[in-house]
């Protein structure tokens, strides 16, 4: 069902936007979810009203998705009151027809560094205190298996479904190998597994590289994100190893050290958590920790991401907000003077700001993320329009410390990664030669 009649149960003044309500709503067999709504209509206690849920595409093509208004998650539009029967369908009324679709893409949110993280609290003049857990960053390419209710497996990068024929460092090649190992997850909920395929020949830098085969290192999993399912993220280690039945070719990743902290509404408390952060990072950029004790090999690690500590399975767009990045030195795409701290980096001109953003391994990255690893000149077009999309990105803060647009610092950044890649590719065909 798409659009069905559901009841009021709670109704309350948003707190954040004077102009905006907040609804509870449920329906028979439909769990309850929150809808965010303006003043135009304003529903009571026991309203029936017919509700637009996410990933429903009405006939005008407005396309329902989960959002985030002034700080709340809105999940499905109300479309008015009606004296219809509570759960009623009416998505033939309201609905564009649907044909069958291939597998959606479910993207593994973006993980911001902590300064972006407080800047966007402080927007919303919010200041929790957060519980962390760290985990080993692994220097890969991302990676997701989707297993559909009807069994059905399909691969991904980060950025699209991938087959054999289209494929991601052979990640796509690997799940169909290993499909009914994945099919046999399959149940009542469409699930989402995000890892990081790592190891032989993937990457050069860190121990993980130094693999000699290849494993799927799982970080996450995803409950829903299709046919209208409310979408969920368990992060625990030991909950995810219950769910994965042994693979030799599948890894979950440890919580890595003791929980950690953060009071945002205490700068002095945030400072101290930074350099405790801060010497982790240093420790593993030394010696990956875990590819250590997992593999015997000690060499250089890439950084940690921090995940909220959580004992049930949480609303992955609120949860997703808090989770932050902290890369050490040598794989930092922008070059803070720490891996972790509170405020952006401050520059004065246009230079200043290529130097931060346009680093080496933004750079390496873009070649795995846009190039699949090919350095081709043909494949420079892909490689500069990833380059601007992800600088653009996760350079707001900077930017607006710099008082710089975009268009100030689009053709200088665009021109570096130019010349880093075509410098790159000459040096490769030199080798080659």
């Amino acid at each position: 069902m798409t659009v069905i009649v559901m009841e009021v149960r709670s109704v309350n003044q948003h707190p954040n936007a004077d102009a905006l309500k907040v609804y509870g709503v449920q329906a028979p067999r439909c769990p309850a979810i929150q809808i965010v709504a303006n003043l135009e209509r304003v529903y009571q206690l026991g309203d029936r009203i017919l509700v637009a849920q996410v990933n429903t595409t009405l006939k005008d093509g407005t396309k329902i998705k989960a959002t985030k208004l002034r700080g709340l998650v809105s999940y499905g539009m109300a479309l008015g009151k009606t004296d219809a029967p509570v759960g009623q369908d009416f998505s033939d009324v309201y609905c564009q027809k649907s044909v069958a679709q291939p597998a959606q893409m479910q993207r593994w949110p973006s993980v911001e560094l902590l300064h972006n993280v407080r800047r966007s609290l402080i927007a919303v003049e919010a200041t929790p205190v957060v519980i962390y857990r760290a985990k080993i960053k692994l220097d890969g390419t991302n990676a997701g298996v989707q297993v559909f209710a009807d069994g059905r497996v399909a691969a991904q990068s980060r950025s699209q479904v991938i087959t054999s024929d289209n494929d991601n460092m052979g990640f796509a090649q690997w799940v169909s190998q290993h499909v009914d190992y994945f099919a046999q997850l399959a149940g009542g909920e469409h699930l989402t597994i995000f890892g990081e395929w790592c190891g032989q020949g993937i990457q050069k830098r860190t121990a993980i590289s130094q693999l000699d085969l290849r494993i799927f290192a799982v970080f996450a999993v995803q409950m829903g994100g299709v046919e209208n399912e409310i979408t969920k993220l368990e992060v625990d280690p030991v909950k995810i190893s219950q769910l994965l039945p042994p693979h030799p070719e599948v890894y979950v990743l440890p919580f890595l050290g003791e929980p950690l902290t953060f009071d945002y509404g205490d700068r002095d408390q945030m400072e101290s958590m930074t350099e405790t952060i801060n010497q982790l990072i240093a420790e593993v950029e030394q010696t990956d920790p875990w590819v250590k004790d997992t593999f015997g090999i000690v060499g250089l690690g890439e950084g940690v991401v921090l995940y909220p500590r959580s004992d049930t399975t949480v609303d992955r767009l609120t949860y997703a907000e808090l989770m932050f990045k902290a890369k050490g030195e040598k794989h930092q795409v922008v070059k803070t003077k720490k891996p972790v701290q509170l405020d952006p980096e401050r520059v004065k001109t246009i230079d200043q700001f290529v130097d931060l953003v346009v680093t080496p391994a933004r750079l390496e990255q873009g070649v795995t993320e846009a190039c699949g690893g090919q350095l081709e000149m043909r494949q420079m077009g892909a490689f500069l329009k990833w380059l601007a999309t992800d600088v653009q990105k996760e350079s707001v803060a900077e930017l607006e410390t710099a008082q710089l647009s975009w268009k100030d610092v689009n053709r200088a950044v665009t021109q570096a990664g130019k010349t880093w890649f075509r410098d790159r590719v000459t040096s490769a065909v030199g080798v080659a030669q």
